[in-house]
């Protein structure tokens, strides 16, 4: 009880030290599903933080219909790189991965596969800056995969926000699930896993 109380203390504050931003826009005409960009270094798997707290582990909801006709989907897990938290603009700019999923399912939108008999896809998202747009790249491990670029929004943190820990989590907008993580050492980045 009190790990899920901490947990659940830790992320408001997290999104509300984050507050909220702007909606993304469209991503520039630089950015396309044809063009990828180069997808940064795959870092080992100690460098992604498997604390509870730090990361999240829920059902995605699937369904045309959200939030109206939606169900539980795969459950999924999503972890931060725990470095993130030290990097500058620049470094998140020039593209790293910032966190790894993981799901039970298939998850299209975050190029989450399904690769049956209980096996589950593990996801890397990295970030990094292609013309004048921050994007979202989701490399799936699951081979002939292509990956998947969607938009991002950054959210500056504010004066005297704790740093040094970085969280990844899982986020609900109006009508869908959507990615949320530490970017850099003043920021986090939000991506809806679509264009």
């Amino acid at each position: 009880m009190p790990t899920q109380l901490f947990s659940f203390v830790l992320t408001c504050l997290m999104l509300s030290a984050c507050g909220t931003a702007p909606a993304p826009g469209n991503l520039s005409a630089a950015v396309t599903q044809t063009q990828t960009p180069r997808f940064p270094e795959i870092p080992p798997p100690g460098e992604f933080d498997t604390i509870p707290e730090h990361g999240d582990f829920r059902r995605l909801m699937v369904g045309p219909l959200c939030p109206d006709r939606c169900r539980p989907g795969p459950l999924a897990w999503i972890q931060p790189r725990a470095s993130a938290a030290t990097w500058g603009r620049a470094r998140r700019e020039s593209g790293e991965v910032i966190a790894r999923m993981i799901s039970s399912g298939a998850y299209p939108k975050f190029n989450l596969q399904d690769r049956g008999a209980g096996r589950a896809d593990t996801v890397y998202w990295a970030v990094m800056k292609v013309g004048d747009s921050l994007v979202s790249i989701f490399r799936s491990t699951t081979p002939r995969t292509p990956d998947k670029i969607a938009r991002t929004e950054v959210i500056e943190h504010g004066e005297g926000f704790f740093r040094g820990v970085a969280s990844a989590r899982w986020v609900w907008s109006d009508q869908d699930d959507m990615a949320w993580g530490t970017c850099d050492g003043g920021a986090c980045c939000k991506s809806p896993g679509r264009q």
